[in-house]
């Protein structure tokens, strides 16, 4: 296992809303293990099937390119307090294939709700990943290309967080070029 944490920063704050947010990424024998936890009462949690605009409730995203050095694409998790999750395999915002219901199954989405924090738990089989690059194989201590997101586009505080900073005005997180490095 290579657990490794991350937080977030929230640079387009407009109203103070900054819930606390950390990310935790784990590797095993199967897949990569993403563990999430957001200090955040009553999280606005809408949608309650898999692709839709999860992003308008509390969500939280990772955006990952598991193979920059053979692929130019990336997969985007985006999960609500619900545990809906939006996901596919991208170039850009525009273009990209979104999974599958049953692809989505595979990742064993779960979610817990408390009073004052949520946490969602997925799992992103190495299997599936070689579905969609072929000649990915994982070995430890490799590079991956990512970043991890927090936002809530109708919450009643909109809010925007960020792992890795980027120089643009706006939140705008489908931007692969800004992506920090993590070795894993």
């Amino acid at each position: 296992m290579n657990k490794q944490k991350f937080t977030l920063t929230y640079p387009w704050d407009e109203n103070g809303y900054k819930p606390y947010t950390e990310f935790e990424l784990d590797v095993s024998e199967t897949g990569f293990l993403m563990r999430v936890m957001v200090h955040e009462d009553n999280p606005r949690r809408v949608e309650t099937e898999h692709q839709h605009y999860v992003h308008k409730d509390s969500c939280v995203e990772w955006f990952v390119n598991f193979a920059p050095m053979i692929c130019d694409r990336y997969f985007n998790f985006e999960v609500n307090a619900n545990g809906a999750m939006h996901v596919a395999f991208r170039k850009d915002r525009y273009e990209g294939v979104l999974l599958t219901e049953e692809e989505i199954r595979t990742l064993k989405i779960t979610t817990k709700i408390n009073d004052s924090n949520w946490a969602i738990c997925f799992r992103v089989p190495f299997v599936l990943i070689k579905k969609y690059i072929p000649q990915y194989c994982y070995e430890k201590g490799m590079k991956i290309r990512t970043n991890f997101y927090k936002c809530g586009d109708n919450t009643e505080f909109p809010h925007y967080g960020i792992w890795t900073k980027y120089p643009l005005e706006k939140p705008d997180f489908h931007r692969p070029e800004y992506f920090g490095e993590i070795t894993v």
